[in-house]
């Protein structure tokens, strides 16, 4: 199992780097298929998704009215990542690596190797459950629980680039990255307009991978794309919904006066958290449970393809394993964007310490 992209990524025979293995997911609506059954339940696909997509994007977090008094703390985990967003005075957002990226623990403990992010009681990071923002005025700043993110000195922490679109607060890792890439997205008026309120927040868990998950809430009818971007409608149990896919991890369901933000987050290969919060634009009160059932039903609809990849692998016909129709516009769009990432990632060994895993995580 490589953690390295100069030592490749490998699991059932098959090189995960290579983009040849997924070209019939690159094909046309009609004739395209799913990714291959490993990109849905290996350990190995998720470290390479760590290396070409989690810790080379712009990842959406949250919203700003998860921090808005000074010393408010985000944590977040991107990837294999531990990580925080703080609001400081005067406003200003400062992401950063957490203090301990591991609990605390000099080493990963072997029950957190197993591919499944576990429910750590001591902090986030790349091997536990992150927990919701934290108030410092409910807190302070000397409390243990803030500790464990920020240490004594924050300001010695390896920092983290964030940046805010409309309400969505996003952060990148990659040393390198280049903030233009946000003027891509353009949120709903719904969610971006300054009477845009927030009046729910809700975490939801369903069992299946993210990127299906991020499929089926994005499911519809494709309106417009580019390499950041997808827009596409449906019809809901309430008339017609837009649905903003801004890849990898966030999806804007909007309609009328309101609209939905729900950010995927992985917490295991076939597990994915739903962050939901919803807004409302104009003061027009929000159906807060149409918008669960909602999210819901794409959650349901997310873990129905999960099953169908599983019984398809557990048939034991590999051709047939490997050759599931993608029907969903959206879903297509989104593969071909992760399949690019994995194409042009770097393929030689970073001189960065994020990108070096394996003299890192001493496993």
């Amino acid at each position: 199992m490589s953690r390295r992209p100069d030592l490749g990524y490998f699991d059932e025979g098959l090189d995960l780097a290579d983009p040849t293995l997924y070209q019939a997911a690159r094909g046309a609506l009609g004739s395209a298929t799913l990714l291959p059954p490993v990109a849905y339940r290996s350990n190995t696909f998720a470290y390479l998704e760590d290396e070409a997509v989690w810790t080379r994007s712009w990842i959406a977090l949250g919203t700003t009215s998860e921090v808005p008094e000074e010393g408010d703390l985000l944590p977040f985990t991107v990837g294999y990542h531990g990580i925080h967003v703080q609001r400081e005075a005067a406003g200003r957002l400062v992401g950063r690596f957490n203090k301990a990226q591991h609990g605390g623990c000099r080493m990963v403990p072997a029950q957190c190797q197993v591919g499944v992010k576990t429910k750590c009681s001591f902090t986030s990071c790349g091997y536990s459950r992150d927990r919701g923002a934290i108030s410092m005025a409910a807190e302070g700043d000397n409390l243990p629980t803030m500790h464990q993110y920020l240490g004594l000195r924050p300001e010695r922490l390896l920092p983290v680039a964030v940046a805010t679109v409309g309400p969505v607060v996003f952060a990148n890792l990659d040393p390198d990255c280049r903030e233009e890439v946000l003027g891509g997205i353009a949120l709903p008026e719904t969610l971006s307009s300054p009477d845009a309120t927030h009046v729910h927040g809700q975490w939801l868990e369903f069992d299946a991978n993210w990127k299906l998950s991020a499929q089926a809430l994005a499911s519809g009818e494709s309106v417009a794309s580019t390499s950041r971007m997808l827009s596409s409608r449906r019809t809901g149990p309430d008339g017609a919904i837009r649905a903003d896919w801004i890849f990898p991890n966030a999806v804007v369901l909007s309609a009328g006066e309101e609209s939905c933000l729900v950010i995927v987050q992985q917490t295991a290969i076939e597990k994915t958290l739903y962050r939901v919060q919803v807004f409302s634009a104009g003061g027009v009160p929000a159906s807060i449970d149409g918008w669960i059932g909602e999210v819901r039903r794409c959650g349901q609809a997310a873990e129905a393809l999960q099953r169908d990849v599983r019984q398809a692998s557990a048939a034991g016909d590999q051709a047939a394993a490997t050759s599931l129709p993608q029907t969903d516009a959206s879903g297509l769009w989104g593969q071909k964007m992760l399949i690019e990432r994995v194409a042009s990632m770097p393929r030689q060994n970073s001189e960065m310490p994020i990108y070096q895993g394996t003299r890192n995580y001493l496993i």
